[in-house]
């Protein structure tokens, strides 16, 4: 797991340490233009002189590691930013570290009230270039920020102009709008030109280049290249009202009081609303979270817990949270008597923060994922919750990994009652909630597919020799697959696992869905593609029972829209093959 968090200072030895890591990632990203580390090093003195904000992002894992970062000025007269560099450890095997921090650098100008990102982009146009065998490196470079709503400004010759800054290496101007209707202008184009390069190249806008690069901008508004690289997306939009219908329980915006900004949290509000962009256009039927009653939690989740997570409400203050720090051996009569070292008592891990929301906004998932069990109950043939925090990791007596209470579980729990109930988690890290309340059990059958527990959160459960305990013995099945698992790979498994679960003949099937399968996902490590998401949808379908599919993980932004899309498809296309 990681975090993304922003330096706001060099004070700490914390930030101090983290900014060392930056300049070494940036010397082993950039080996050609070393120089330029004296020039970051005097910008993160984050001087109150300058008339624009230094915006460092780092992303941290295990043991505050720094694994990537941003760089960005914003310039809060203009309401506009320029993005000095993205990069990852390139001695690290790739993991989307590059595009969840370029998403979460997009978020957080956002609500600074920044209109739109510029950058500097290598040119794919081999005329433009010195080197021509950097042509495929760039193009893919160029890709990448296309996809993720950056296009290079034309109708300027701010790429054929040679100055200092560039020191005749040409680069496109690109432009992020950030989501804002309102298009670029001309006059405010200029300013943001010279506010640029006088910070990259120490040049004035009376400089000749400059002064052709700004007398060059006259379309207004400014005109942006057309978008070159073909999109990944699977179904269009037109395609999607063909589709079966789709039951959807969408939590309302309680889930927004769960959100942690400061602490780097990547399970936040953002996730639900790229998912949604990514069911735009299917047939769709809502459904209203019903309020259930607490008995439902209790019967899966300990009273203990429960009590201890309600109690968060009245414990701490608004924007006050409890990072577990302290972890007792967990004999009953050794429960810490302090309600702030009983986190470490309930509680797997130290990400996973107890604030005065998270109880609110867990019950709440719970009741979407109830309002969804009904609704399958009803006989809706594929119902979808989308809900967060998400739920799997969550077991009978502790949270952790995000999860407070196990929402697919007590959904699973709910539909038992009603027969005989097939439970899949295809999320990448282990549903070791989901497998510890249903171990001893035989109504409800739980298979996990998901990154191998010795190199994936949650680290000591999901081992293949798992099979249940009591009762429940036979009735627990795990394929833990290592990283670099591909379409082809996973679908072989998943084939398996839904052998199994068939002769297992079920009346329902609960479907934890994680989007963290997909390749890019900075959390996970296998390489799924959206084509390969639309053919796990499709097999899924072809359990032909009452379907409810429950939100776990993912958390690169566009992966969950296009994802959301791919997945869908799969599951809701009447012809559905694998």
């Amino acid at each position: 797991m990681f975090r993304i968090r922003q330096i706001h200072s060099a004070h700490s030895p914390q930030d101090q340490m983290a900014l060392a890591a930056v300049m070494g990632i940036y010397e082993k990203a950039f080996p050609h233009y070393v120089q330029y580390t004296a020039t970051i090093a005097e910008l993160l003195k984050f001087s109150s002189k300058n008339d624009f904000d230094v915006v460092l992002l780092v992303a941290e894992g295990d043991k505050e590691r720094i694994l990537g970062f941003t760089l960005s000025f914003y310039f809060p007269r203009l309401k506009y930013a320029y993005l000095d560099y993205v990069a990852s450890d390139p001695s690290r095997s790739p993991r989307g570290y590059g595009v969840a921090l370029y998403e979460r650098n997009r978020e957080v100008l956002r609500e600074a009230g920044c209109k739109g990102l510029f950058m500097d982009v290598p040119p794919d146009d081999v005329e433009l270039l010195r080197e021509p065998f950097r042509l495929k490196t760039n193009q893919r470079r160029m890709a990448f920020y296309e996809r993720l709503g950056a296009r290079p400004i034309v109708g300027t010759k701010y790429e054929s102009v040679t100055h200092k800054a560039n020191q005749g290496y040409f680069t496109y101007l690109v432009f992020d709008d950030l989501g804002t209707p309102k298009p670029l202008s001309a006059a405010n184009l200029k300013k943001c030109v010279a506010r640029i390069l006088r910070i990259k190249g120490d040049l004035l806008p009376t400089d000749v280049q400059v002064k052709t690069i700004l007398d060059s901008i006259t379309d207004d508004p400014v005109r942006m290249r057309e978008p070159r690289y073909p999109s990944r997306e699977t179904t269009p939009m037109r395609a999607r009202q063909a589709l079966s219908k789709l039951d959807l329980v969408l939590t309302d915006e309680t889930h927004q009081i769960h959100h942690l900004v400061e602490k780097g949290y990547v399970e936040r509000p953002a996730r639900v609303r790229f998912i949604l962009k990514g069911l735009e256009g299917f047939n769709v039927n809502r459904h209203k979270v019903k309020r259930f009653g607490e008995k439902h939690i209790t019967e899966v989740h300990s009273h203990a817990l429960f009590e201890f997570l309600k109690r968060a409400e009245k414990e701490l203050a608004p924007g006050e949270l409890v990072y577990p720090n302290v972890f007792p051996i967990r004999r009953p009569d050794r429960i810490p008597k302090t309600w702030e070292m009983k986190a470490g008592y309930y509680c797997i891990d130290t990400f996973t923060p107890v604030t005065a929301n998270a109880y609110k906004a867990a019950r709440h998932a719970v009741d979407a994922a109830l309002t969804g069990a009904e609704s399958t109950l009803k006989g809706a043939a594929h119902t979808y919750v989308l809900c967060r925090p998400p739920g799997h990791h969550a077991e009978s007596r502790v949270f952790g990994g995000f999860c407070y209470f196990n929402n697919a579980a007590i959904a699973a729990h709910y539909l038992s009652r009603h027969g005989r109930v097939a439970f899949i988690d295809i999320d990448h890290h282990h549903g070791n909630g989901s497998q510890e309340i249903f171990y001893k059990r035989n109504d409800v059958y739980f298979v996990s597919i998901h990154g191998h527990p010795r190199v994936a959160y949650p680290y000591f459960a999901g081992y293949s020799d798992e099979r249940g305990e009591g009762a429940g013995k036979g009735f627990n099945r795990n394929f833990p697959l290592y990283p670099g698992t591909d379409d082809d790979a996973y679908l072989k498994t998943l084939n398996e696992a839904l052998g199994i679960l068939r002769r297992f003949k079920p009346d329902y099937f609960v479907v934890s869905l994680g989007l963290d399968i997909m390749a890019g996902d900075p959390t996970g490590a296998f390489t799924l593609t959206t084509q390969g998401m639309q053919r796990i949808g499709a097999l899924l379908r072809g359990m032909n029972v009452p379907t409810l599919v429950v939100q776990e993980g993912g958390y690169t932004l566009r992966n969950l829209r296009v994802g959301a899309t791919a997945f869908f498809t799969g599951l809701l296309s009447p012809a559905a093959a694998a």
